[in-house]
């Protein structure tokens, strides 16, 4: 009894000097500290079982012990939180240099210039509208852009666009509030065409005069 109570005072006299958390020992890294502590820990509290079966079961100094208990519990896990912040403190310090590099690199660009191309505003591509079509010889679609914003793409310019030659039949993907999603032909140049989810998809089919 009296060895395990020695056992009790001494790792309790550890933790009050070294304020309540475990001193890392030169040389070794963060697991072998959390591996000796939870060696330690396991330690402690199987002396604490033998010396808590020493006493009777209304013994007062079985409160002591519950006190005791918990009190190291509570340094272990205030270690384990510790650490963690330490970690994190770590990985932002690797990434800090970076994005401060980034950041002077961006405050290096004139106020007016054009910025790289994988880093782009998306807001310069709304005055432009992506076209994609189909046609009787490839299933494969085309795409083309027209420097215009949706609602003011005519049949004209998606034929300047696509510049193909001879007589065709145009049609586009729209949304009636009948039918629901439908092919609608466009006969006139200056008709506006029909968006489709903020893009023009249509179809161009070679006119041969059947009709």
């Amino acid at each position: 009894m009296k060895r395990e109570a020695d056992e009790v005072t001494n790792y309790n006299s550890h933790n009050s000097q070294s304020n309540g958390f475990l001193l890392p020992t030169a040389g070794k890294g963060a697991a072998s500290i959390s591996n000796r502590g939870t060696s330690d820990l396991q330690l402690v509290r199987d002396a604490l079982r033998s010396l808590r079966n020493s006493f009777s079961g209304h013994d007062p100094q079985h409160h002591t012990i519950d006190s005791l208990e918990q009190g190291i519990s509570s340094l272990m896990e205030r270690l384990h939180v510790m650490e963690t912040q330490k970690k994190q403190e770590r990985k932002v310090r690797v990434k800090s240099p970076r994005t401060q590099v980034v950041s002077e690199y961006r405050e290096s660009w004139p106020p007016n210039s054009k910025l790289p191309h994988s880093q782009s505003s998306p807001t310069v591509s709304s005055t432009c509208t992506k076209v994609l079509y189909f046609t009787d010889r490839s299933l494969t679609p085309f795409m083309v852009n027209i420097p215009k914003r949706l609602e003011e793409v005519t049949l004209k310019d998606f034929k300047a666009a696509i510049d193909r030659e001879g007589n065709h039949r145009y049609h586009f993907k729209a949304l009636d509030p009948e039918f629901g999603t439908v092919k609608e032909e466009i006969f006139h140049d200056d008709d506006a065409i029909p968006g489709w989810e903020g893009k023009i998809v249509a179809w161009v089919e070679e006119d041969h005069g059947e009709n």
